[in-house]
């Protein structure tokens, strides 16, 4: 049986390290991912709201599209132009896992969606209650003292119920730095206590972890998202508040325009700035978008790639989601 085995491999020996290079290059991973230009999201199905009012155009949010940094890929991007490599230590804090980065993008994801719903409602000036309040781990800093893990759900302090941040700053001043403190937590939907041993930050008692707060906003008309599992990030918050708004609201902003961007919304109507401006602006425009909206800090390098490429889009600068409102009426 082994000669045959032998004499098999001796035979056929150019054809198993053919096979043996293709499974290498096709699945080995480096510590890289691919990225390429993205394409448009009709948010019209993505975000159902009772009663919408209709539009002749459609708000779409823009992507980067991301590949896994097998060598077949990698080598590929030497090849292809628009495919660019990037490093997998970019989007990490500190010493993130894979699963780690994914857990804090998601989460990032359902902030923003409910931050979106707020921003829009408090501009279409329609009421709404928040009823519930999820005060969530997005990051464990590497120097803290503490069990606690990305996505728990802090409770209480000592106790004390602490779900909001304002409510846990204010909980944890009153301790003092190298104190350790029990710490209530959900985590996978059970009760758990957990430690953290406190320390001092810019005249702060801090944990060590990066927070997110979860709203659940109750709203009439009622919102639902539709999206993806494999959907993740806050990119896309100032699209859907402007989506959302246009629905509760009967003036039509899109005037039957295909009106494409990004950027982070906050729950008080302010843009945040975001990466990949490049790759979601020839998305856009390979879509036929007539309109594409960018956070100011991402403004400049988006009219530089429009000036270099001879781009046929009209591009709007975001600070804030009323004025963006304002310029999509008046123009």
């Amino acid at each position: 049986m082994n000669k045959r085995i032998i004499n098999d491999i001796k035979v056929n020996f150019k054809w198993y390290l053919i096979c043996v290079i293709l499974l290498v290059i096709t699945f080995v991973r480096l510590d890289y991912y691919v990225i390429s230009p993205g394409s448009l999201i009709d948010l019209t199905d993505r975000i159902n709201v009772e009663n919408a009012y209709k539009a002749d155009g459609s708000f779409n949010m823009t992507y980067v599209s991301s590949r896994e940094g097998t060598i077949l890929n990698v080598l590929l991007s030497y090849i292809i132009p628009s495919w660019d490599l990037e490093s997998v230590s970019e989007s990490r804090i500190e010493e993130e896992t894979t699963n780690e980065i994914e857990n804090r993008n998601k989460i990032y994801l359902r902030e923003t969606s409910y931050d979106a719903i707020i921003a829009a409602f408090d501009e279409a000036n329609i009421k709404y209650n928040i009823d519930n309040i999820d005060l969530t781990v997005t990051h464990v800093y590497k120097d803290a003292d503490t069990d606690l893990k990305t996505g728990d759900i802090i409770k209480s302090i000592n106790g004390v119920s602490t779900i909001t941040y304002k409510e846990l700053t204010s909980e944890l001043s009153k301790h003092e730095p190298i104190e350790k403190v029990s710490i209530s937590v959900l985590r996978d939907s059970k009760e758990i206590n957990t430690y953290a041993i406190l320390h001092k930050e810019d005249d702060r008692i801090i944990i060590g972890v990066s927070l997110a707060e979860l709203k659940t906003v109750k709203t009439t008309p009622k919102v639902e998202f539709v999206f993806k599992n494999n959907e993740s990030g806050s990119s896309r918050g100032l699209m859907c508040a402007l989506d959302i708004y246009n629905k509760i609201t009967e003036y039509d902003l899109t005037k039957g325009r295909i009106i494409s961007g990004t950027g982070v919304i906050y729950e008080n109507g302010q843009v945040g700035a975001i990466d990949g401006v490049k790759y979601k602006l020839i998305g856009a425009v390979k879509k036929n978008a007539d309109i594409f909206i960018v956070p100011e800090k991402n403004y400049d390098e988006a009219i530089k790639i429009k000036q270099e490429n001879n781009y046929d889009i009209r591009i709007i600068k975001a600070i804030n989601l009323h004025d963006v409102i304002e310029e999509l009426k008046s123009n």
